[in-house]
C-alpha cells in the first residue's frame, strides 16, 4: 500500500513536470489570439482595429509591410519577434509571417 502511494505521487510529479515543460515551450503571447485572427484579404483598417498601431510601416511600389512585436514564451523567458503583415497596393493582406529580425525595425 505504501509503495503504491509513493509510485502514484512520483508519477504525478513527473507528469506535472512534463506538462510544464511542454506548455512552456509553446507560443504564448498576450496577442496570440489576435494574431491568429489575421487572414488573407483583410484590409489595413481591419488589421489596425485588430492589432493596433504597428511598430513600423514600410512601403514600396508593390505594397506595404506593417510590423508588430510578438513575444514568444520559452522556458528561459520570452523572446521578442516581429509579426509582419504585407499588403498589396489595394491595401489587402497578401502575406503575414513572424520573423526574428526585420531590416526595417531596429529597437535602439
Amino acid at each position: 500500500m505504501k509503495n503504491s502511494i509513493i509510485i502514484t505521487t512520483v508519477a504525478a510529479i513527473i507528469i506535472s513536470i512534463a506538462l510544464g515543460v511542454s506548455l512552456g515551450s509553446c507560443v504564448a503571447t498576450r496577442d496570440s489570439a489576435k494574431i491568429n485572427k489575421v487572414e488573407m484579404g483583410m484590409t489595413k483598417s481591419d488589421i489596425q482595429n485588430l492589432l493596433g498601431t504597428p511598430l513600423f510601416k514600410n512601403a514600396n511600389e508593390t505594397g506595404e509591410e506593417w510590423g508588430y512585436r510578438k513575444l514568444v514564451g520559452e522556458i528561459a523567458g520570452p523572446e521578442s519577434m516581429i509579426f509582419v503583415v504585407t499588403f498589396d497596393n489595394d491595401g489587402k493582406v497578401i502575406a503575414y509571417n513572424s520573423v526574428k529580425d526585420h531590416p526595417y525595425y531596429h529597437p535602439y
